[in-house]
C-alpha cells in the first residue's frame, strides 16, 4: 500500500514537473528555461526536481516520451504514426517550436537513442546503427516539420514514409 502511495506521488510529481517545462518552454524557448523556474512553477522544492529530472533535456524527454516511442518503435506502427500526426496537427503551435533548430537537432539524438538499440539487435554493428539512428531521427523529423509547413502530403501518406524511413536504416548497405 505505501508503495502504490508512493509511485503515485512520483507519478504526480513528474507529471507537474513536465508540465512546467512545457508551460516554460512555449512562453521562453528551450535554451531560456531554467530548471529552478520549472520547480517553482510546479511548487517543487529544487531537490525534488533534481531527484527526478537531472536536466533540462531529461525533461524534454520526458515531456516527448509518447511521440518518441511512437516514431523509434520496431517494427514501425503506421496507425500509431497516423495518431502522432493527427496529435501534432491537433497542436500544431508547441510542435512548431519543437521543430525549430537547434531544438529539433537535440530532440533527434533522443529519437536516435531510442532507436539505435533496436538497429544493434538487427546485427547492424554500434557505430554504424548510431549513425544511421541519427539519419533516420533528423529525417523523420524533417518529414514532419516539412509537412507542418504546409507539406501536401496526406496524412496517411505521411504516417508510412516515416516508417519507411524507420526500415531503411535498418537496411542500409555500403558498397
Amino acid at each position: 500500500m505505501v508503495e502504490a502511495v508512493l509511485d503515485r506521488r512520483r507519478q504526480r510529481t513528474r507529471k507537474a514537473a513536465v508540465a512546467a517545462f512545457i508551460e516554460l518552454l512555449m512562453e521562453q524557448g528551450y535554451e531560456a528555461v531554467a530548471m529552478t523556474a520549472v520547480a517553482e512553477r510546479a511548487d517543487l522544492g529544487r531537490s525534488t526536481l533534481y531527484e527526478h529530472f537531472r536536466t533540462k533535456d531529461d525533461l524534454l524527454d520526458a515531456s516527448l516520451a509518447w511521440p518518441l516511442g511512437v516514431l523509434a518503435a520496431d517494427p514501425p506502427d503506421v496507425a500509431a504514426l497516423l495518431r502522432l500526426i493527427e496529435h501534432v496537427r491537433e497542436r500544431s503551435g508547441a510542435v512548431r517550436i519543437m521543430l525549430e533548430q537547434p531544438l529539433r537537432s537535440r530532440i533527434a539524438r533522443m529519437l536516435a537513442a531510442r532507436s539505435s538499440p533496436g538497429l544493434r539487435a538487427r546485427g547492424v554493428p554500434a557505430a554504424r546503427a548510431d549513425v544511421r539512428a541519427l539519419a533516420c531521427a533528423e529525417g523523420q523529423l524533417a518529414a514532419l516539420a516539412a509537412w507542418m509547413r504546409g507539406g501536401t502530403i496526406a496524412a496517411p501518406a505521411l504516417a508510412e514514409e516515416l516508417a519507411r524511413l524507420s526500415l531503411a536504416a535498418a537496411r542500409l548497405e555500403c558498397p
